[in-house]
Parts: structure tokens; sequence; C-alpha cells
């Protein structure tokens, strides 16, 4: 049972789906939602790992372009390997494809992502992948829905 990765394309919206509901919980993009995104392929692009023709896991990778910096920089924003298909390799490759494109498509010059502070498993995997804690501290705020 071998793992591949290739970058996703919108055929991949519905499985994307139940990844997604099975890391993050119900009640969030749909798979026509999810197509249209992958349509764009804008400043945001998605890996898929497979196991004999199985989607099962994803990584999502926001691009950061600002006048302020030379190069953009690429945020891993969310990366999901199914608890039975871990420890195959499965995540290493979807960071290396995803840093791949960074690079050659994007030209980045930098890849950062965010886990949680009790996430340990999370930590000691992107340690084992040569990123690097950093002094900066993470906010964020709700805001109140538009009316």
């Amino acid at each position: 049972m071998s793992v591949t990765v290739r970058e996703a394309t919108p055929d991949d919206a519905l499985a994307l789906q139940r990844m997604n509901e099975a890391f993050n919980g119900e009640g969030l993009p749909d798979a026509e939602m999810i197509r249209a995104a992958l349509q764009r392929r804008t400043q945001e692009y998605t890996c898929i790992a497979e196991c004999d023709g199985a989607a099962v896991g994803f990584l999502c990778a926001q691009v950061h372009i600002s006048w302020c910096y030379e190069t953009p920089t690429v945020e891993i924003a969310e990366l999901y390997v199914a608890a039975e298909h871990r420890r195959r390799g499965a995540a290493r490759q979807l960071m290396a494809l995803a840093e791949q494109i960074a690079l050659e498509r994007f030209g980045a010059a930098k890849v950062t992502l965010l886990t949680g502070s009790k996430n340990l498993i999370a930590q000691a995997f992107y340690e084992a992948q040569h990123y690097c804690r950093d002094t900066e501290i993470h906010y964020s705020r709700r805001l109140p829905k538009a009316h």
C-alpha cells in the first residue's frame, strides 16, 4: 500500500469535503464550493495524498504576496491524514510537494505554518521536517457577522 501525492483538481472536491469534515467538523464548505475554489487557483493550492486510488490526506497552502517583502511567503493552512494511514509517509510527501510548488510556481522564499501549542505530535513532525519554532506570537479575533 504505497502513498502517492499530487496537486488536487476540481474532481477531488467530494473527497476533500469528506476529509475536511473529518478534520475540521461539519458545517463547512460543500463539494461545489470546494470545486469552485479549486477551479479559481489564485493564491491557494491543495495537494492530495492517495493510497490505492483512495484519498487519504490533504494539504492546503495559502500564498501571501505583499509589496513589503521581496518574495512571496507560503503558509501551510491545513494538513490532514486519516488516522489509519498515518506514519506511512503521506504527510511528509504532502509537505514536500507543497514546498516544491511554493518554490517553483510562486518563487517563495519561506514556508510557514501554525499548529496547536498542545499538539506535540504535530510539533515533532514539523521539527523532523526541519521547520523551526519562531518567536512570533499569533493572535486572532472572530469578527461579528456582517448585517
